[in-house]
């Protein structure tokens, strides 16, 4: 067992393969923050863990106790806590089971024990969590009740069994010990161990609305100005995939036709204080400009007849990333890379795992990790103008927590959207809930709420040309023919997105700590509470930062929301009831309401909210004080769209609340504080 930092120790068993994420994606590991932390010692050692070789395959048997749960796993949509289950791992779009297949497969979970383990492979591996117990085993001489007999249930997730780790083609393994004091603590040093997390720009924390794919010139610039005439709070304006002269595959460059003068139309829409964002996926059309360039360093089968870059070799990466700087420099401030997911177990979508590669990967090993080396490559243009991104993904994997990007899915179930969050901050990545037409104007809000408490809150209307508070039918959208309350729905949209933006300091000193801790900006209860069972299969509430208990409505479960409040006293952020915790609190919820609870002793930075936020944007802040106590929080301050933190480091205000009064330590442009409010106590 060799220790890579405080708390981490890296075993091998057998020959590993050359190519496993750790050697590819070749992590920027946060010695310095790791080497702050105390130093924890491994949970089992070496010699606890069983490597045995089969045809084909190796397998690792992994000591687990009855009392541990396990999460993680990567984007896990159908389930959170993974106790009890089997997942197969494999990249794959739009999953319909609980088998494993994902947008984002990570071979990684985490103990409530206070310990993580990476299985550092690029294959499809299965994880048996604790649902088989062998012949001959601790669980077996011990006399462990194998799962689920003793109710006759076979749902019920209790493990009975180690952890086995079944790994195909493969004549060994690397795998990593993240150990810490707790659950979250072991989350933190992988995210580390992985670069950190990704510290967002500040405008990448608004709102982004992508418009009609038809849509041409004329409709992209005619609907950007009703959402400023309107009101509707948008920092990013995203174009999807009718911007290219050819999109399945892409060219990369600008249709004329529906788009005859772009520099002009990113100048128009840049004045109206607009990012804008581009549709695209990896596979590389005959008409590109990059073609050519790209024959000799891309896979041996066409997808749509375009070429499947192979972005581990270094000309892949330099000729796609300096195409894209010609973008950039023309004014997009980032990118939505889609289809890298692999549809072809159901379509044509993908490539095969038969696939062969200039570097040797095979198909398989490259489905794993394309998604996440694409989004190294989009990086690329802009770290070398020292600049940030926020964009969107639909594929990833391991060691991504670093990466400035969300990933996002077709999927329409409302539980499913929502639990993603909850299981992606297990395994260092992001996820929103995006938001598209809907089926009643109920459904409308209720996933326009759940994105704002997301990382980012994304409107992905490409499929109507009118925003959907105007009219959520598709049909009728498409006829122009608008709701007789729209104005009514219109204003409600606006109220919960101007929410969004007034929580932007909160969350971008919450994305701060991801990067320099990293501790997720959001993240699912048991992470903070490990020692409340309640909370182990709670996915539907979540912390946003340390403050805030966040908790939409899933639309389909009614207008009562139910959940356990950890101990201590919590505060309703929408009426100020204060509320007692260590039990079950229930409440109904208005349609225009998303219910949150701040914990006791909180101070609330809440900004006046802005339709976006520019690059000498002024916060004014009102401080929102919960209980009769000194309250204390700290806002972080640069400029919000370099990357100079990383070397200059953030000035950080430390502000204090006192009653009605308020001090603060340090200042930043950006932020005005305006006064106190104090929730629960009169003065």
């Amino acid at each position: 067992m060799i220790k890579i930092a405080n708390g981490i120790y890296k075993m091998t068993f057998g020959t590993p393969e050359k190519f496993t994420p750790v050697s590819i994606l070749k992590p920027d590991i946060r010695y310095t923050e790791l080497n702050e932390l105390s130093d924890n010692a491994a949970p089992f050692t070496e010699s606890d863990i069983r490597f045995r070789k089969r045809t084909g395959a190796v397998t690792l048997e992994l000591p687990l106790e009855p009392s541990e749960d396990l999460y993680g796993l990567g984007l896990m949509l159908k389930s959170f806590r993974q106790t009890g289950l089997k997942k197969k791992l494999r990249s794959n779009s739009d999953p319909t089971s609980d088998n494993g297949d994902t947008h984002a497969p990570v071979p990684f979970y985490v103990s409530t024990k206070g310990y993580g383990v990476l299985i550092d492979t690029a294959r499809y591996l299965s994880f048996h969590c604790g649902n088989v117990k062998m012949r001959g085993s601790r669980q077996d001489r011990e006399n462990y009740p194998s799962a689920g007999t003793e109710l006759g249930h076979w749902w019920v997730k209790t493990g009975s069994g180690n952890m086995f780790v079944d790994i195909p083609a493969a004549e060994g393994i690397d795998v990593y010990l993240f150990c810490g004091d707790s659950l979250r603590d072991a989350v933190a040093r992988y995210n580390l161990f992985s670069g950190g997390g990704a510290f967002l720009p500040v405008w990448g924390l608004g709102v982004l609305y992508r418009a009609y794919m038809p849509g041409d010139q004329k409709h992209v610039t005619g609907l950007a100005k009703e959402l400023r005439d309107e009101g509707i709070p948008c920092d990013i304006f995203g174009l999807e995939p009718g911007w290219q002269t050819h999109a399945y595959s892409c060219t990369y460059a600008w249709n004329k036709d529906k788009f005859p003068d772009p520099d002009g139309m990113l100048k128009e829409l840049k004045a109206m204080g607009y990012k804008v964002n581009l549709w695209e996926h990896a596979y590389v059309h005959p008409t590109s400009p990059i073609f050519e360039d790209m024959k000799d360093c891309s896979g041996d089968c066409y997808v749509w007849d375009g070429l499947v870059p192979d972005f581990s070799t270094e000309k892949a990466r330099k000729v796609f990333s300096e195409h894209h700087a010609k973008l950039k420099r023309q004014g997009i401030s980032g990118f939505k890379l889609d289809e890298a997911d692999n549809s072809d177990f159901t379509a044509n979508w993908g490539f095969p795992d038969f696939e062969s590669f200039p570097s040797g990967m095979d198909g398989e090993q490259m489905h794993t990790v394309i998604g996440t080396l694409y989004q190294q490559v989009m990086l690329k243009p802009y770290d070398n103008d020292n600049e940030r991104t926020f964009g969107q993904c639909r594929q990833s994997t391991a060691l991504a927590s670093s990466y400035p990007y969300v990933l996002y899915s077709d999927l329409y179930d409302h539980t499913d959207f929502v639990r993603g969050m909850a299981s992606a901050s297990c395994s260092g990545i992001l996820w929103t809930p995006e938001v598209r037409f809907a089926d009643s104007t109920e459904e409308l809000i209720r996933r326009v709420e759940a994105a704002v408490v997301s990382p980012q809150t994304v409107l992905n209307c490409y499929q109507v040309p009118s925003p959907p508070w105007k009219q959520w039918d598709y049909n009728k959208n498409m006829r122009g023919e608008f709701l007789p309350d729209s104005d009514a729905v219109t204003d409600t949209v606006r109220k919960i997105l101007c929410l969004r933006m007034a929580l932007i300091p909160y969350l971008y000193t919450a994305y701060y700590r991801y990067y320099k801790e990293g501790i997720p900006a959001i993240r699912p209860m048991v992470m903070d509470y490990p020692e409340v069972p309640e909370l182990r299969d709670t996915y539907d509430a979540y912390m946003m930062g340390d403050s805030i208990l966040a908790a939409p409505v899933i639309f389909g479960h009614g207008d009562r929301k139910k959940l356990f409040l950890p101990e201590g006293v919590w505060y309703d952020f929408s009426t100020g009831e204060r509320i007692e915790g260590g039990k079950y609190f229930e409440k109904q919820v208005p349609l225009d309401e998303i219910p949150m609870f701040v914990k006791e002793g909180s101070l609330l930075p809440l900004a006046e909210p802005l339709m976006y936020v520019p690059e000498n944007a002024e916060f004014r802040i009102t401080l929102r004080a919960y209980g009769d106590g000194v309250c204390s929080c700290t806002l972080i301050g640069d400029d919000g769209y370099s990357n100079d933190y990383k070397i200059n480091g953030v000035d950080k205000i430390t502000v204090t609340a006192s009653g009605n009064s308020f001090t603060q330590t340090g200042s930043h442009p950006r932020y005005c504080i305006i006064g106190v409010e104090r929730i629960g106590v009169k003065i």
